[in-house]
């Protein structure tokens, strides 16, 4: 037996639902903590073998663990540091958009992932619109825009280019700062609310008829031109606008309501070949869930590492891997889901002061037999004037009062004590890896990381 199956933009749209408001979920009166937790975190400060092509990252075990093991600081990623997005289109005079249709698949996407119906535009103004109508294919040349405080709900903009577009909503200045960019726009949240129930349009609204084609001989001087709209809903009207016997525009005096399906028709005793399209809204009317409207699909999260972080993060060292964990876990007393806003994940060790040059960064160190160490690890940061030692990739635990030992630089050192960090090493699940070519941290450089995740 053959089954034929999809998964629908509808599943995309609940997945980016989830994934925005999880990190806030609570489940009362049992947790009093986010049952989702997501961190951003930085790793690797060595250089990869081929810097200027990075590996595609691993995902079988061992490379994983790898991964836990060379993570050096974790940050808490927070509500406001996700934002649902979508393709970026920004409104260019000549183009030719294509318009909304409710038997065409809106959301399709070619072989780089792009959407191939470019039927919605955000203008300068960060006005962000959906085209209903495009004039029978042709150019644009009028940008859409609205007055602010202009808009109103059957509002449609309509340019002397013909086309018709419907406003969604506009790109808050502190969501556009954080969550644009060249190829993403931020979708907003909490400016719709998608139940049918509030909403007369319910099943959907006619706000756009199309004239396909004018006909002729319409003579309004003589004889009634009536545009009569049947289909399961009602209220909707209509008048037809008639010049030389042609009929030039349709324009909707009321869109009516619980539309399913629709059609419109010229009534005349005069003239004929009129041709009228239409489609029906989506449920709630258009404008009324922009999430499902245009086809929202991607989450994009931000990060920002500033300075130090309160001294927890050495800032002349780079880093060339980064990426998402869900969940991971504390050491402090019994273990708990990690809930700060950021962890050290080193281990930091304070040597004796020595006559040598110190350990560099990225050199492996050791103690007991360079054939078989009881502890390794990997110098993330060494600071020549406190002697202190943050570590990742360790191996074993240090002991206090023995020798350490540097690889490359055949340093020796006492050391005189350990901290362990109190971040769990191999918790939680790794959702995102990128691995990327170096970046080099500075002392007054704040690093904004955007992660776009696609469903």
């Amino acid at each position: 037996m053959t089954n034929k199956n999809i998964l629908t933009n509808g599943s995309k749209v609940s997945q980016i639902e989830l994934m925005y408001y999880a990190p806030v979920a609570v489940v009362p009166p049992y947790l009093t903590e986010p049952i989702n937790v997501m961190y951003c975190f930085l790793a690797k400060p060595l250089p990869w073998p081929d810097e200027i092509n990075p590996p595609v990252p691993a995902t079988n075990l061992k490379s994983l663990k790898e991964v836990h093991r060379n993570i050096f600081i974790v940050k808490k990623i927070k509500t406001n540091d996700i934002s649902p997005v979508i393709q970026r289109i920004d409104w260019t005079s000549g183009i030719t958009y294509d318009y909304f249709q409710d038997d065409v698949d809106m959301f399709g996407k070619d072989q780089n992932g792009y959407i191939t119906q470019n039927f919605y535009v955000k203008n300068k103004y960060d006005q962000v619109f959906k085209c209903l109508w495009n004039n029978n294919d042709q150019p644009s040349t009028v940008e859409p825009y609205f007055e602010p405080g202009t808009y109103t709900a059957n509002k449609m903009f309509q340019g002397a280019d013909g086309y018709k577009w419907k406003f969604m909503y506009t790109i808050d200045t502190g969501l556009k700062l954080k969550f644009m960019d060249k190829e993403w726009m931020p979708v907003a949240v909490g400016s719709n609310t998608p139940n049918p129930l509030v909403t007369t349009a319910g099943a959907g609204s006619i706000d756009v008829i199309n004239v396909n084609a004018g006909g002729s001989g319409y003579d309004p001087g003589n004889s009634v031109v009536q545009v009569v709209i049947t289909g399961d809903g009602s209220g909707a009207t209509a008048t037809a606008n008639v010049q030389n016997g042609i009929i030039r525009d349709i324009i909707i005096t009321n869109p009516g309501g619980n539309y399913s399906y629709a059609s419109a028709n010229i009534v005349s005793g005069f003239g004929a070949n009129a041709v009228l399209t239409l489609s029906t809204s989506p449920v709630g009317g258009h404008g009324f869930d922009p999430f499902s409207e245009l086809g929202c699909a991607h989450v994009m999260m931000t990060c920002e590492f500033e300075g130090t972080e309160g001294g927890l993060l050495p800032t002349d060292i780079d880093f060339h891997q980064l990426g998402l964990i869900v969940n991971p876990t504390t050491k402090q007393y019994n273990p708990t889901y990690a809930n700060g806003v950021v962890y050290s994940t080193t281990t930091d060790i304070v040597v004796a002061a020595g006559s040598d040059i110190g350990f560099a960064t990225d050199e492996v160190i050791y103690q007991g037999p360079v054939d078989n160490p009881t502890f390794t690890a990997t110098v993330l940061y060494f600071n020549v004037s406190t002697n202190l030692l943050k570590l990742i990739n360790t191996r074993g635990v240090p002991v206090i009062n023995s020798p350490i030992f540097g690889q490359t630089t055949n340093s020796t050192r006492t050391v005189l004590s350990y901290n362990l960090p109190n971040f769990a090493t191999y918790s939680g699940h790794l959702a995102y890896i990128e691995n990327r070519t170096g970046v080099q941290r500075s002392d007054d450089g704040i690093e904004q990381l955007k992660f776009v995740l696609g469903f």
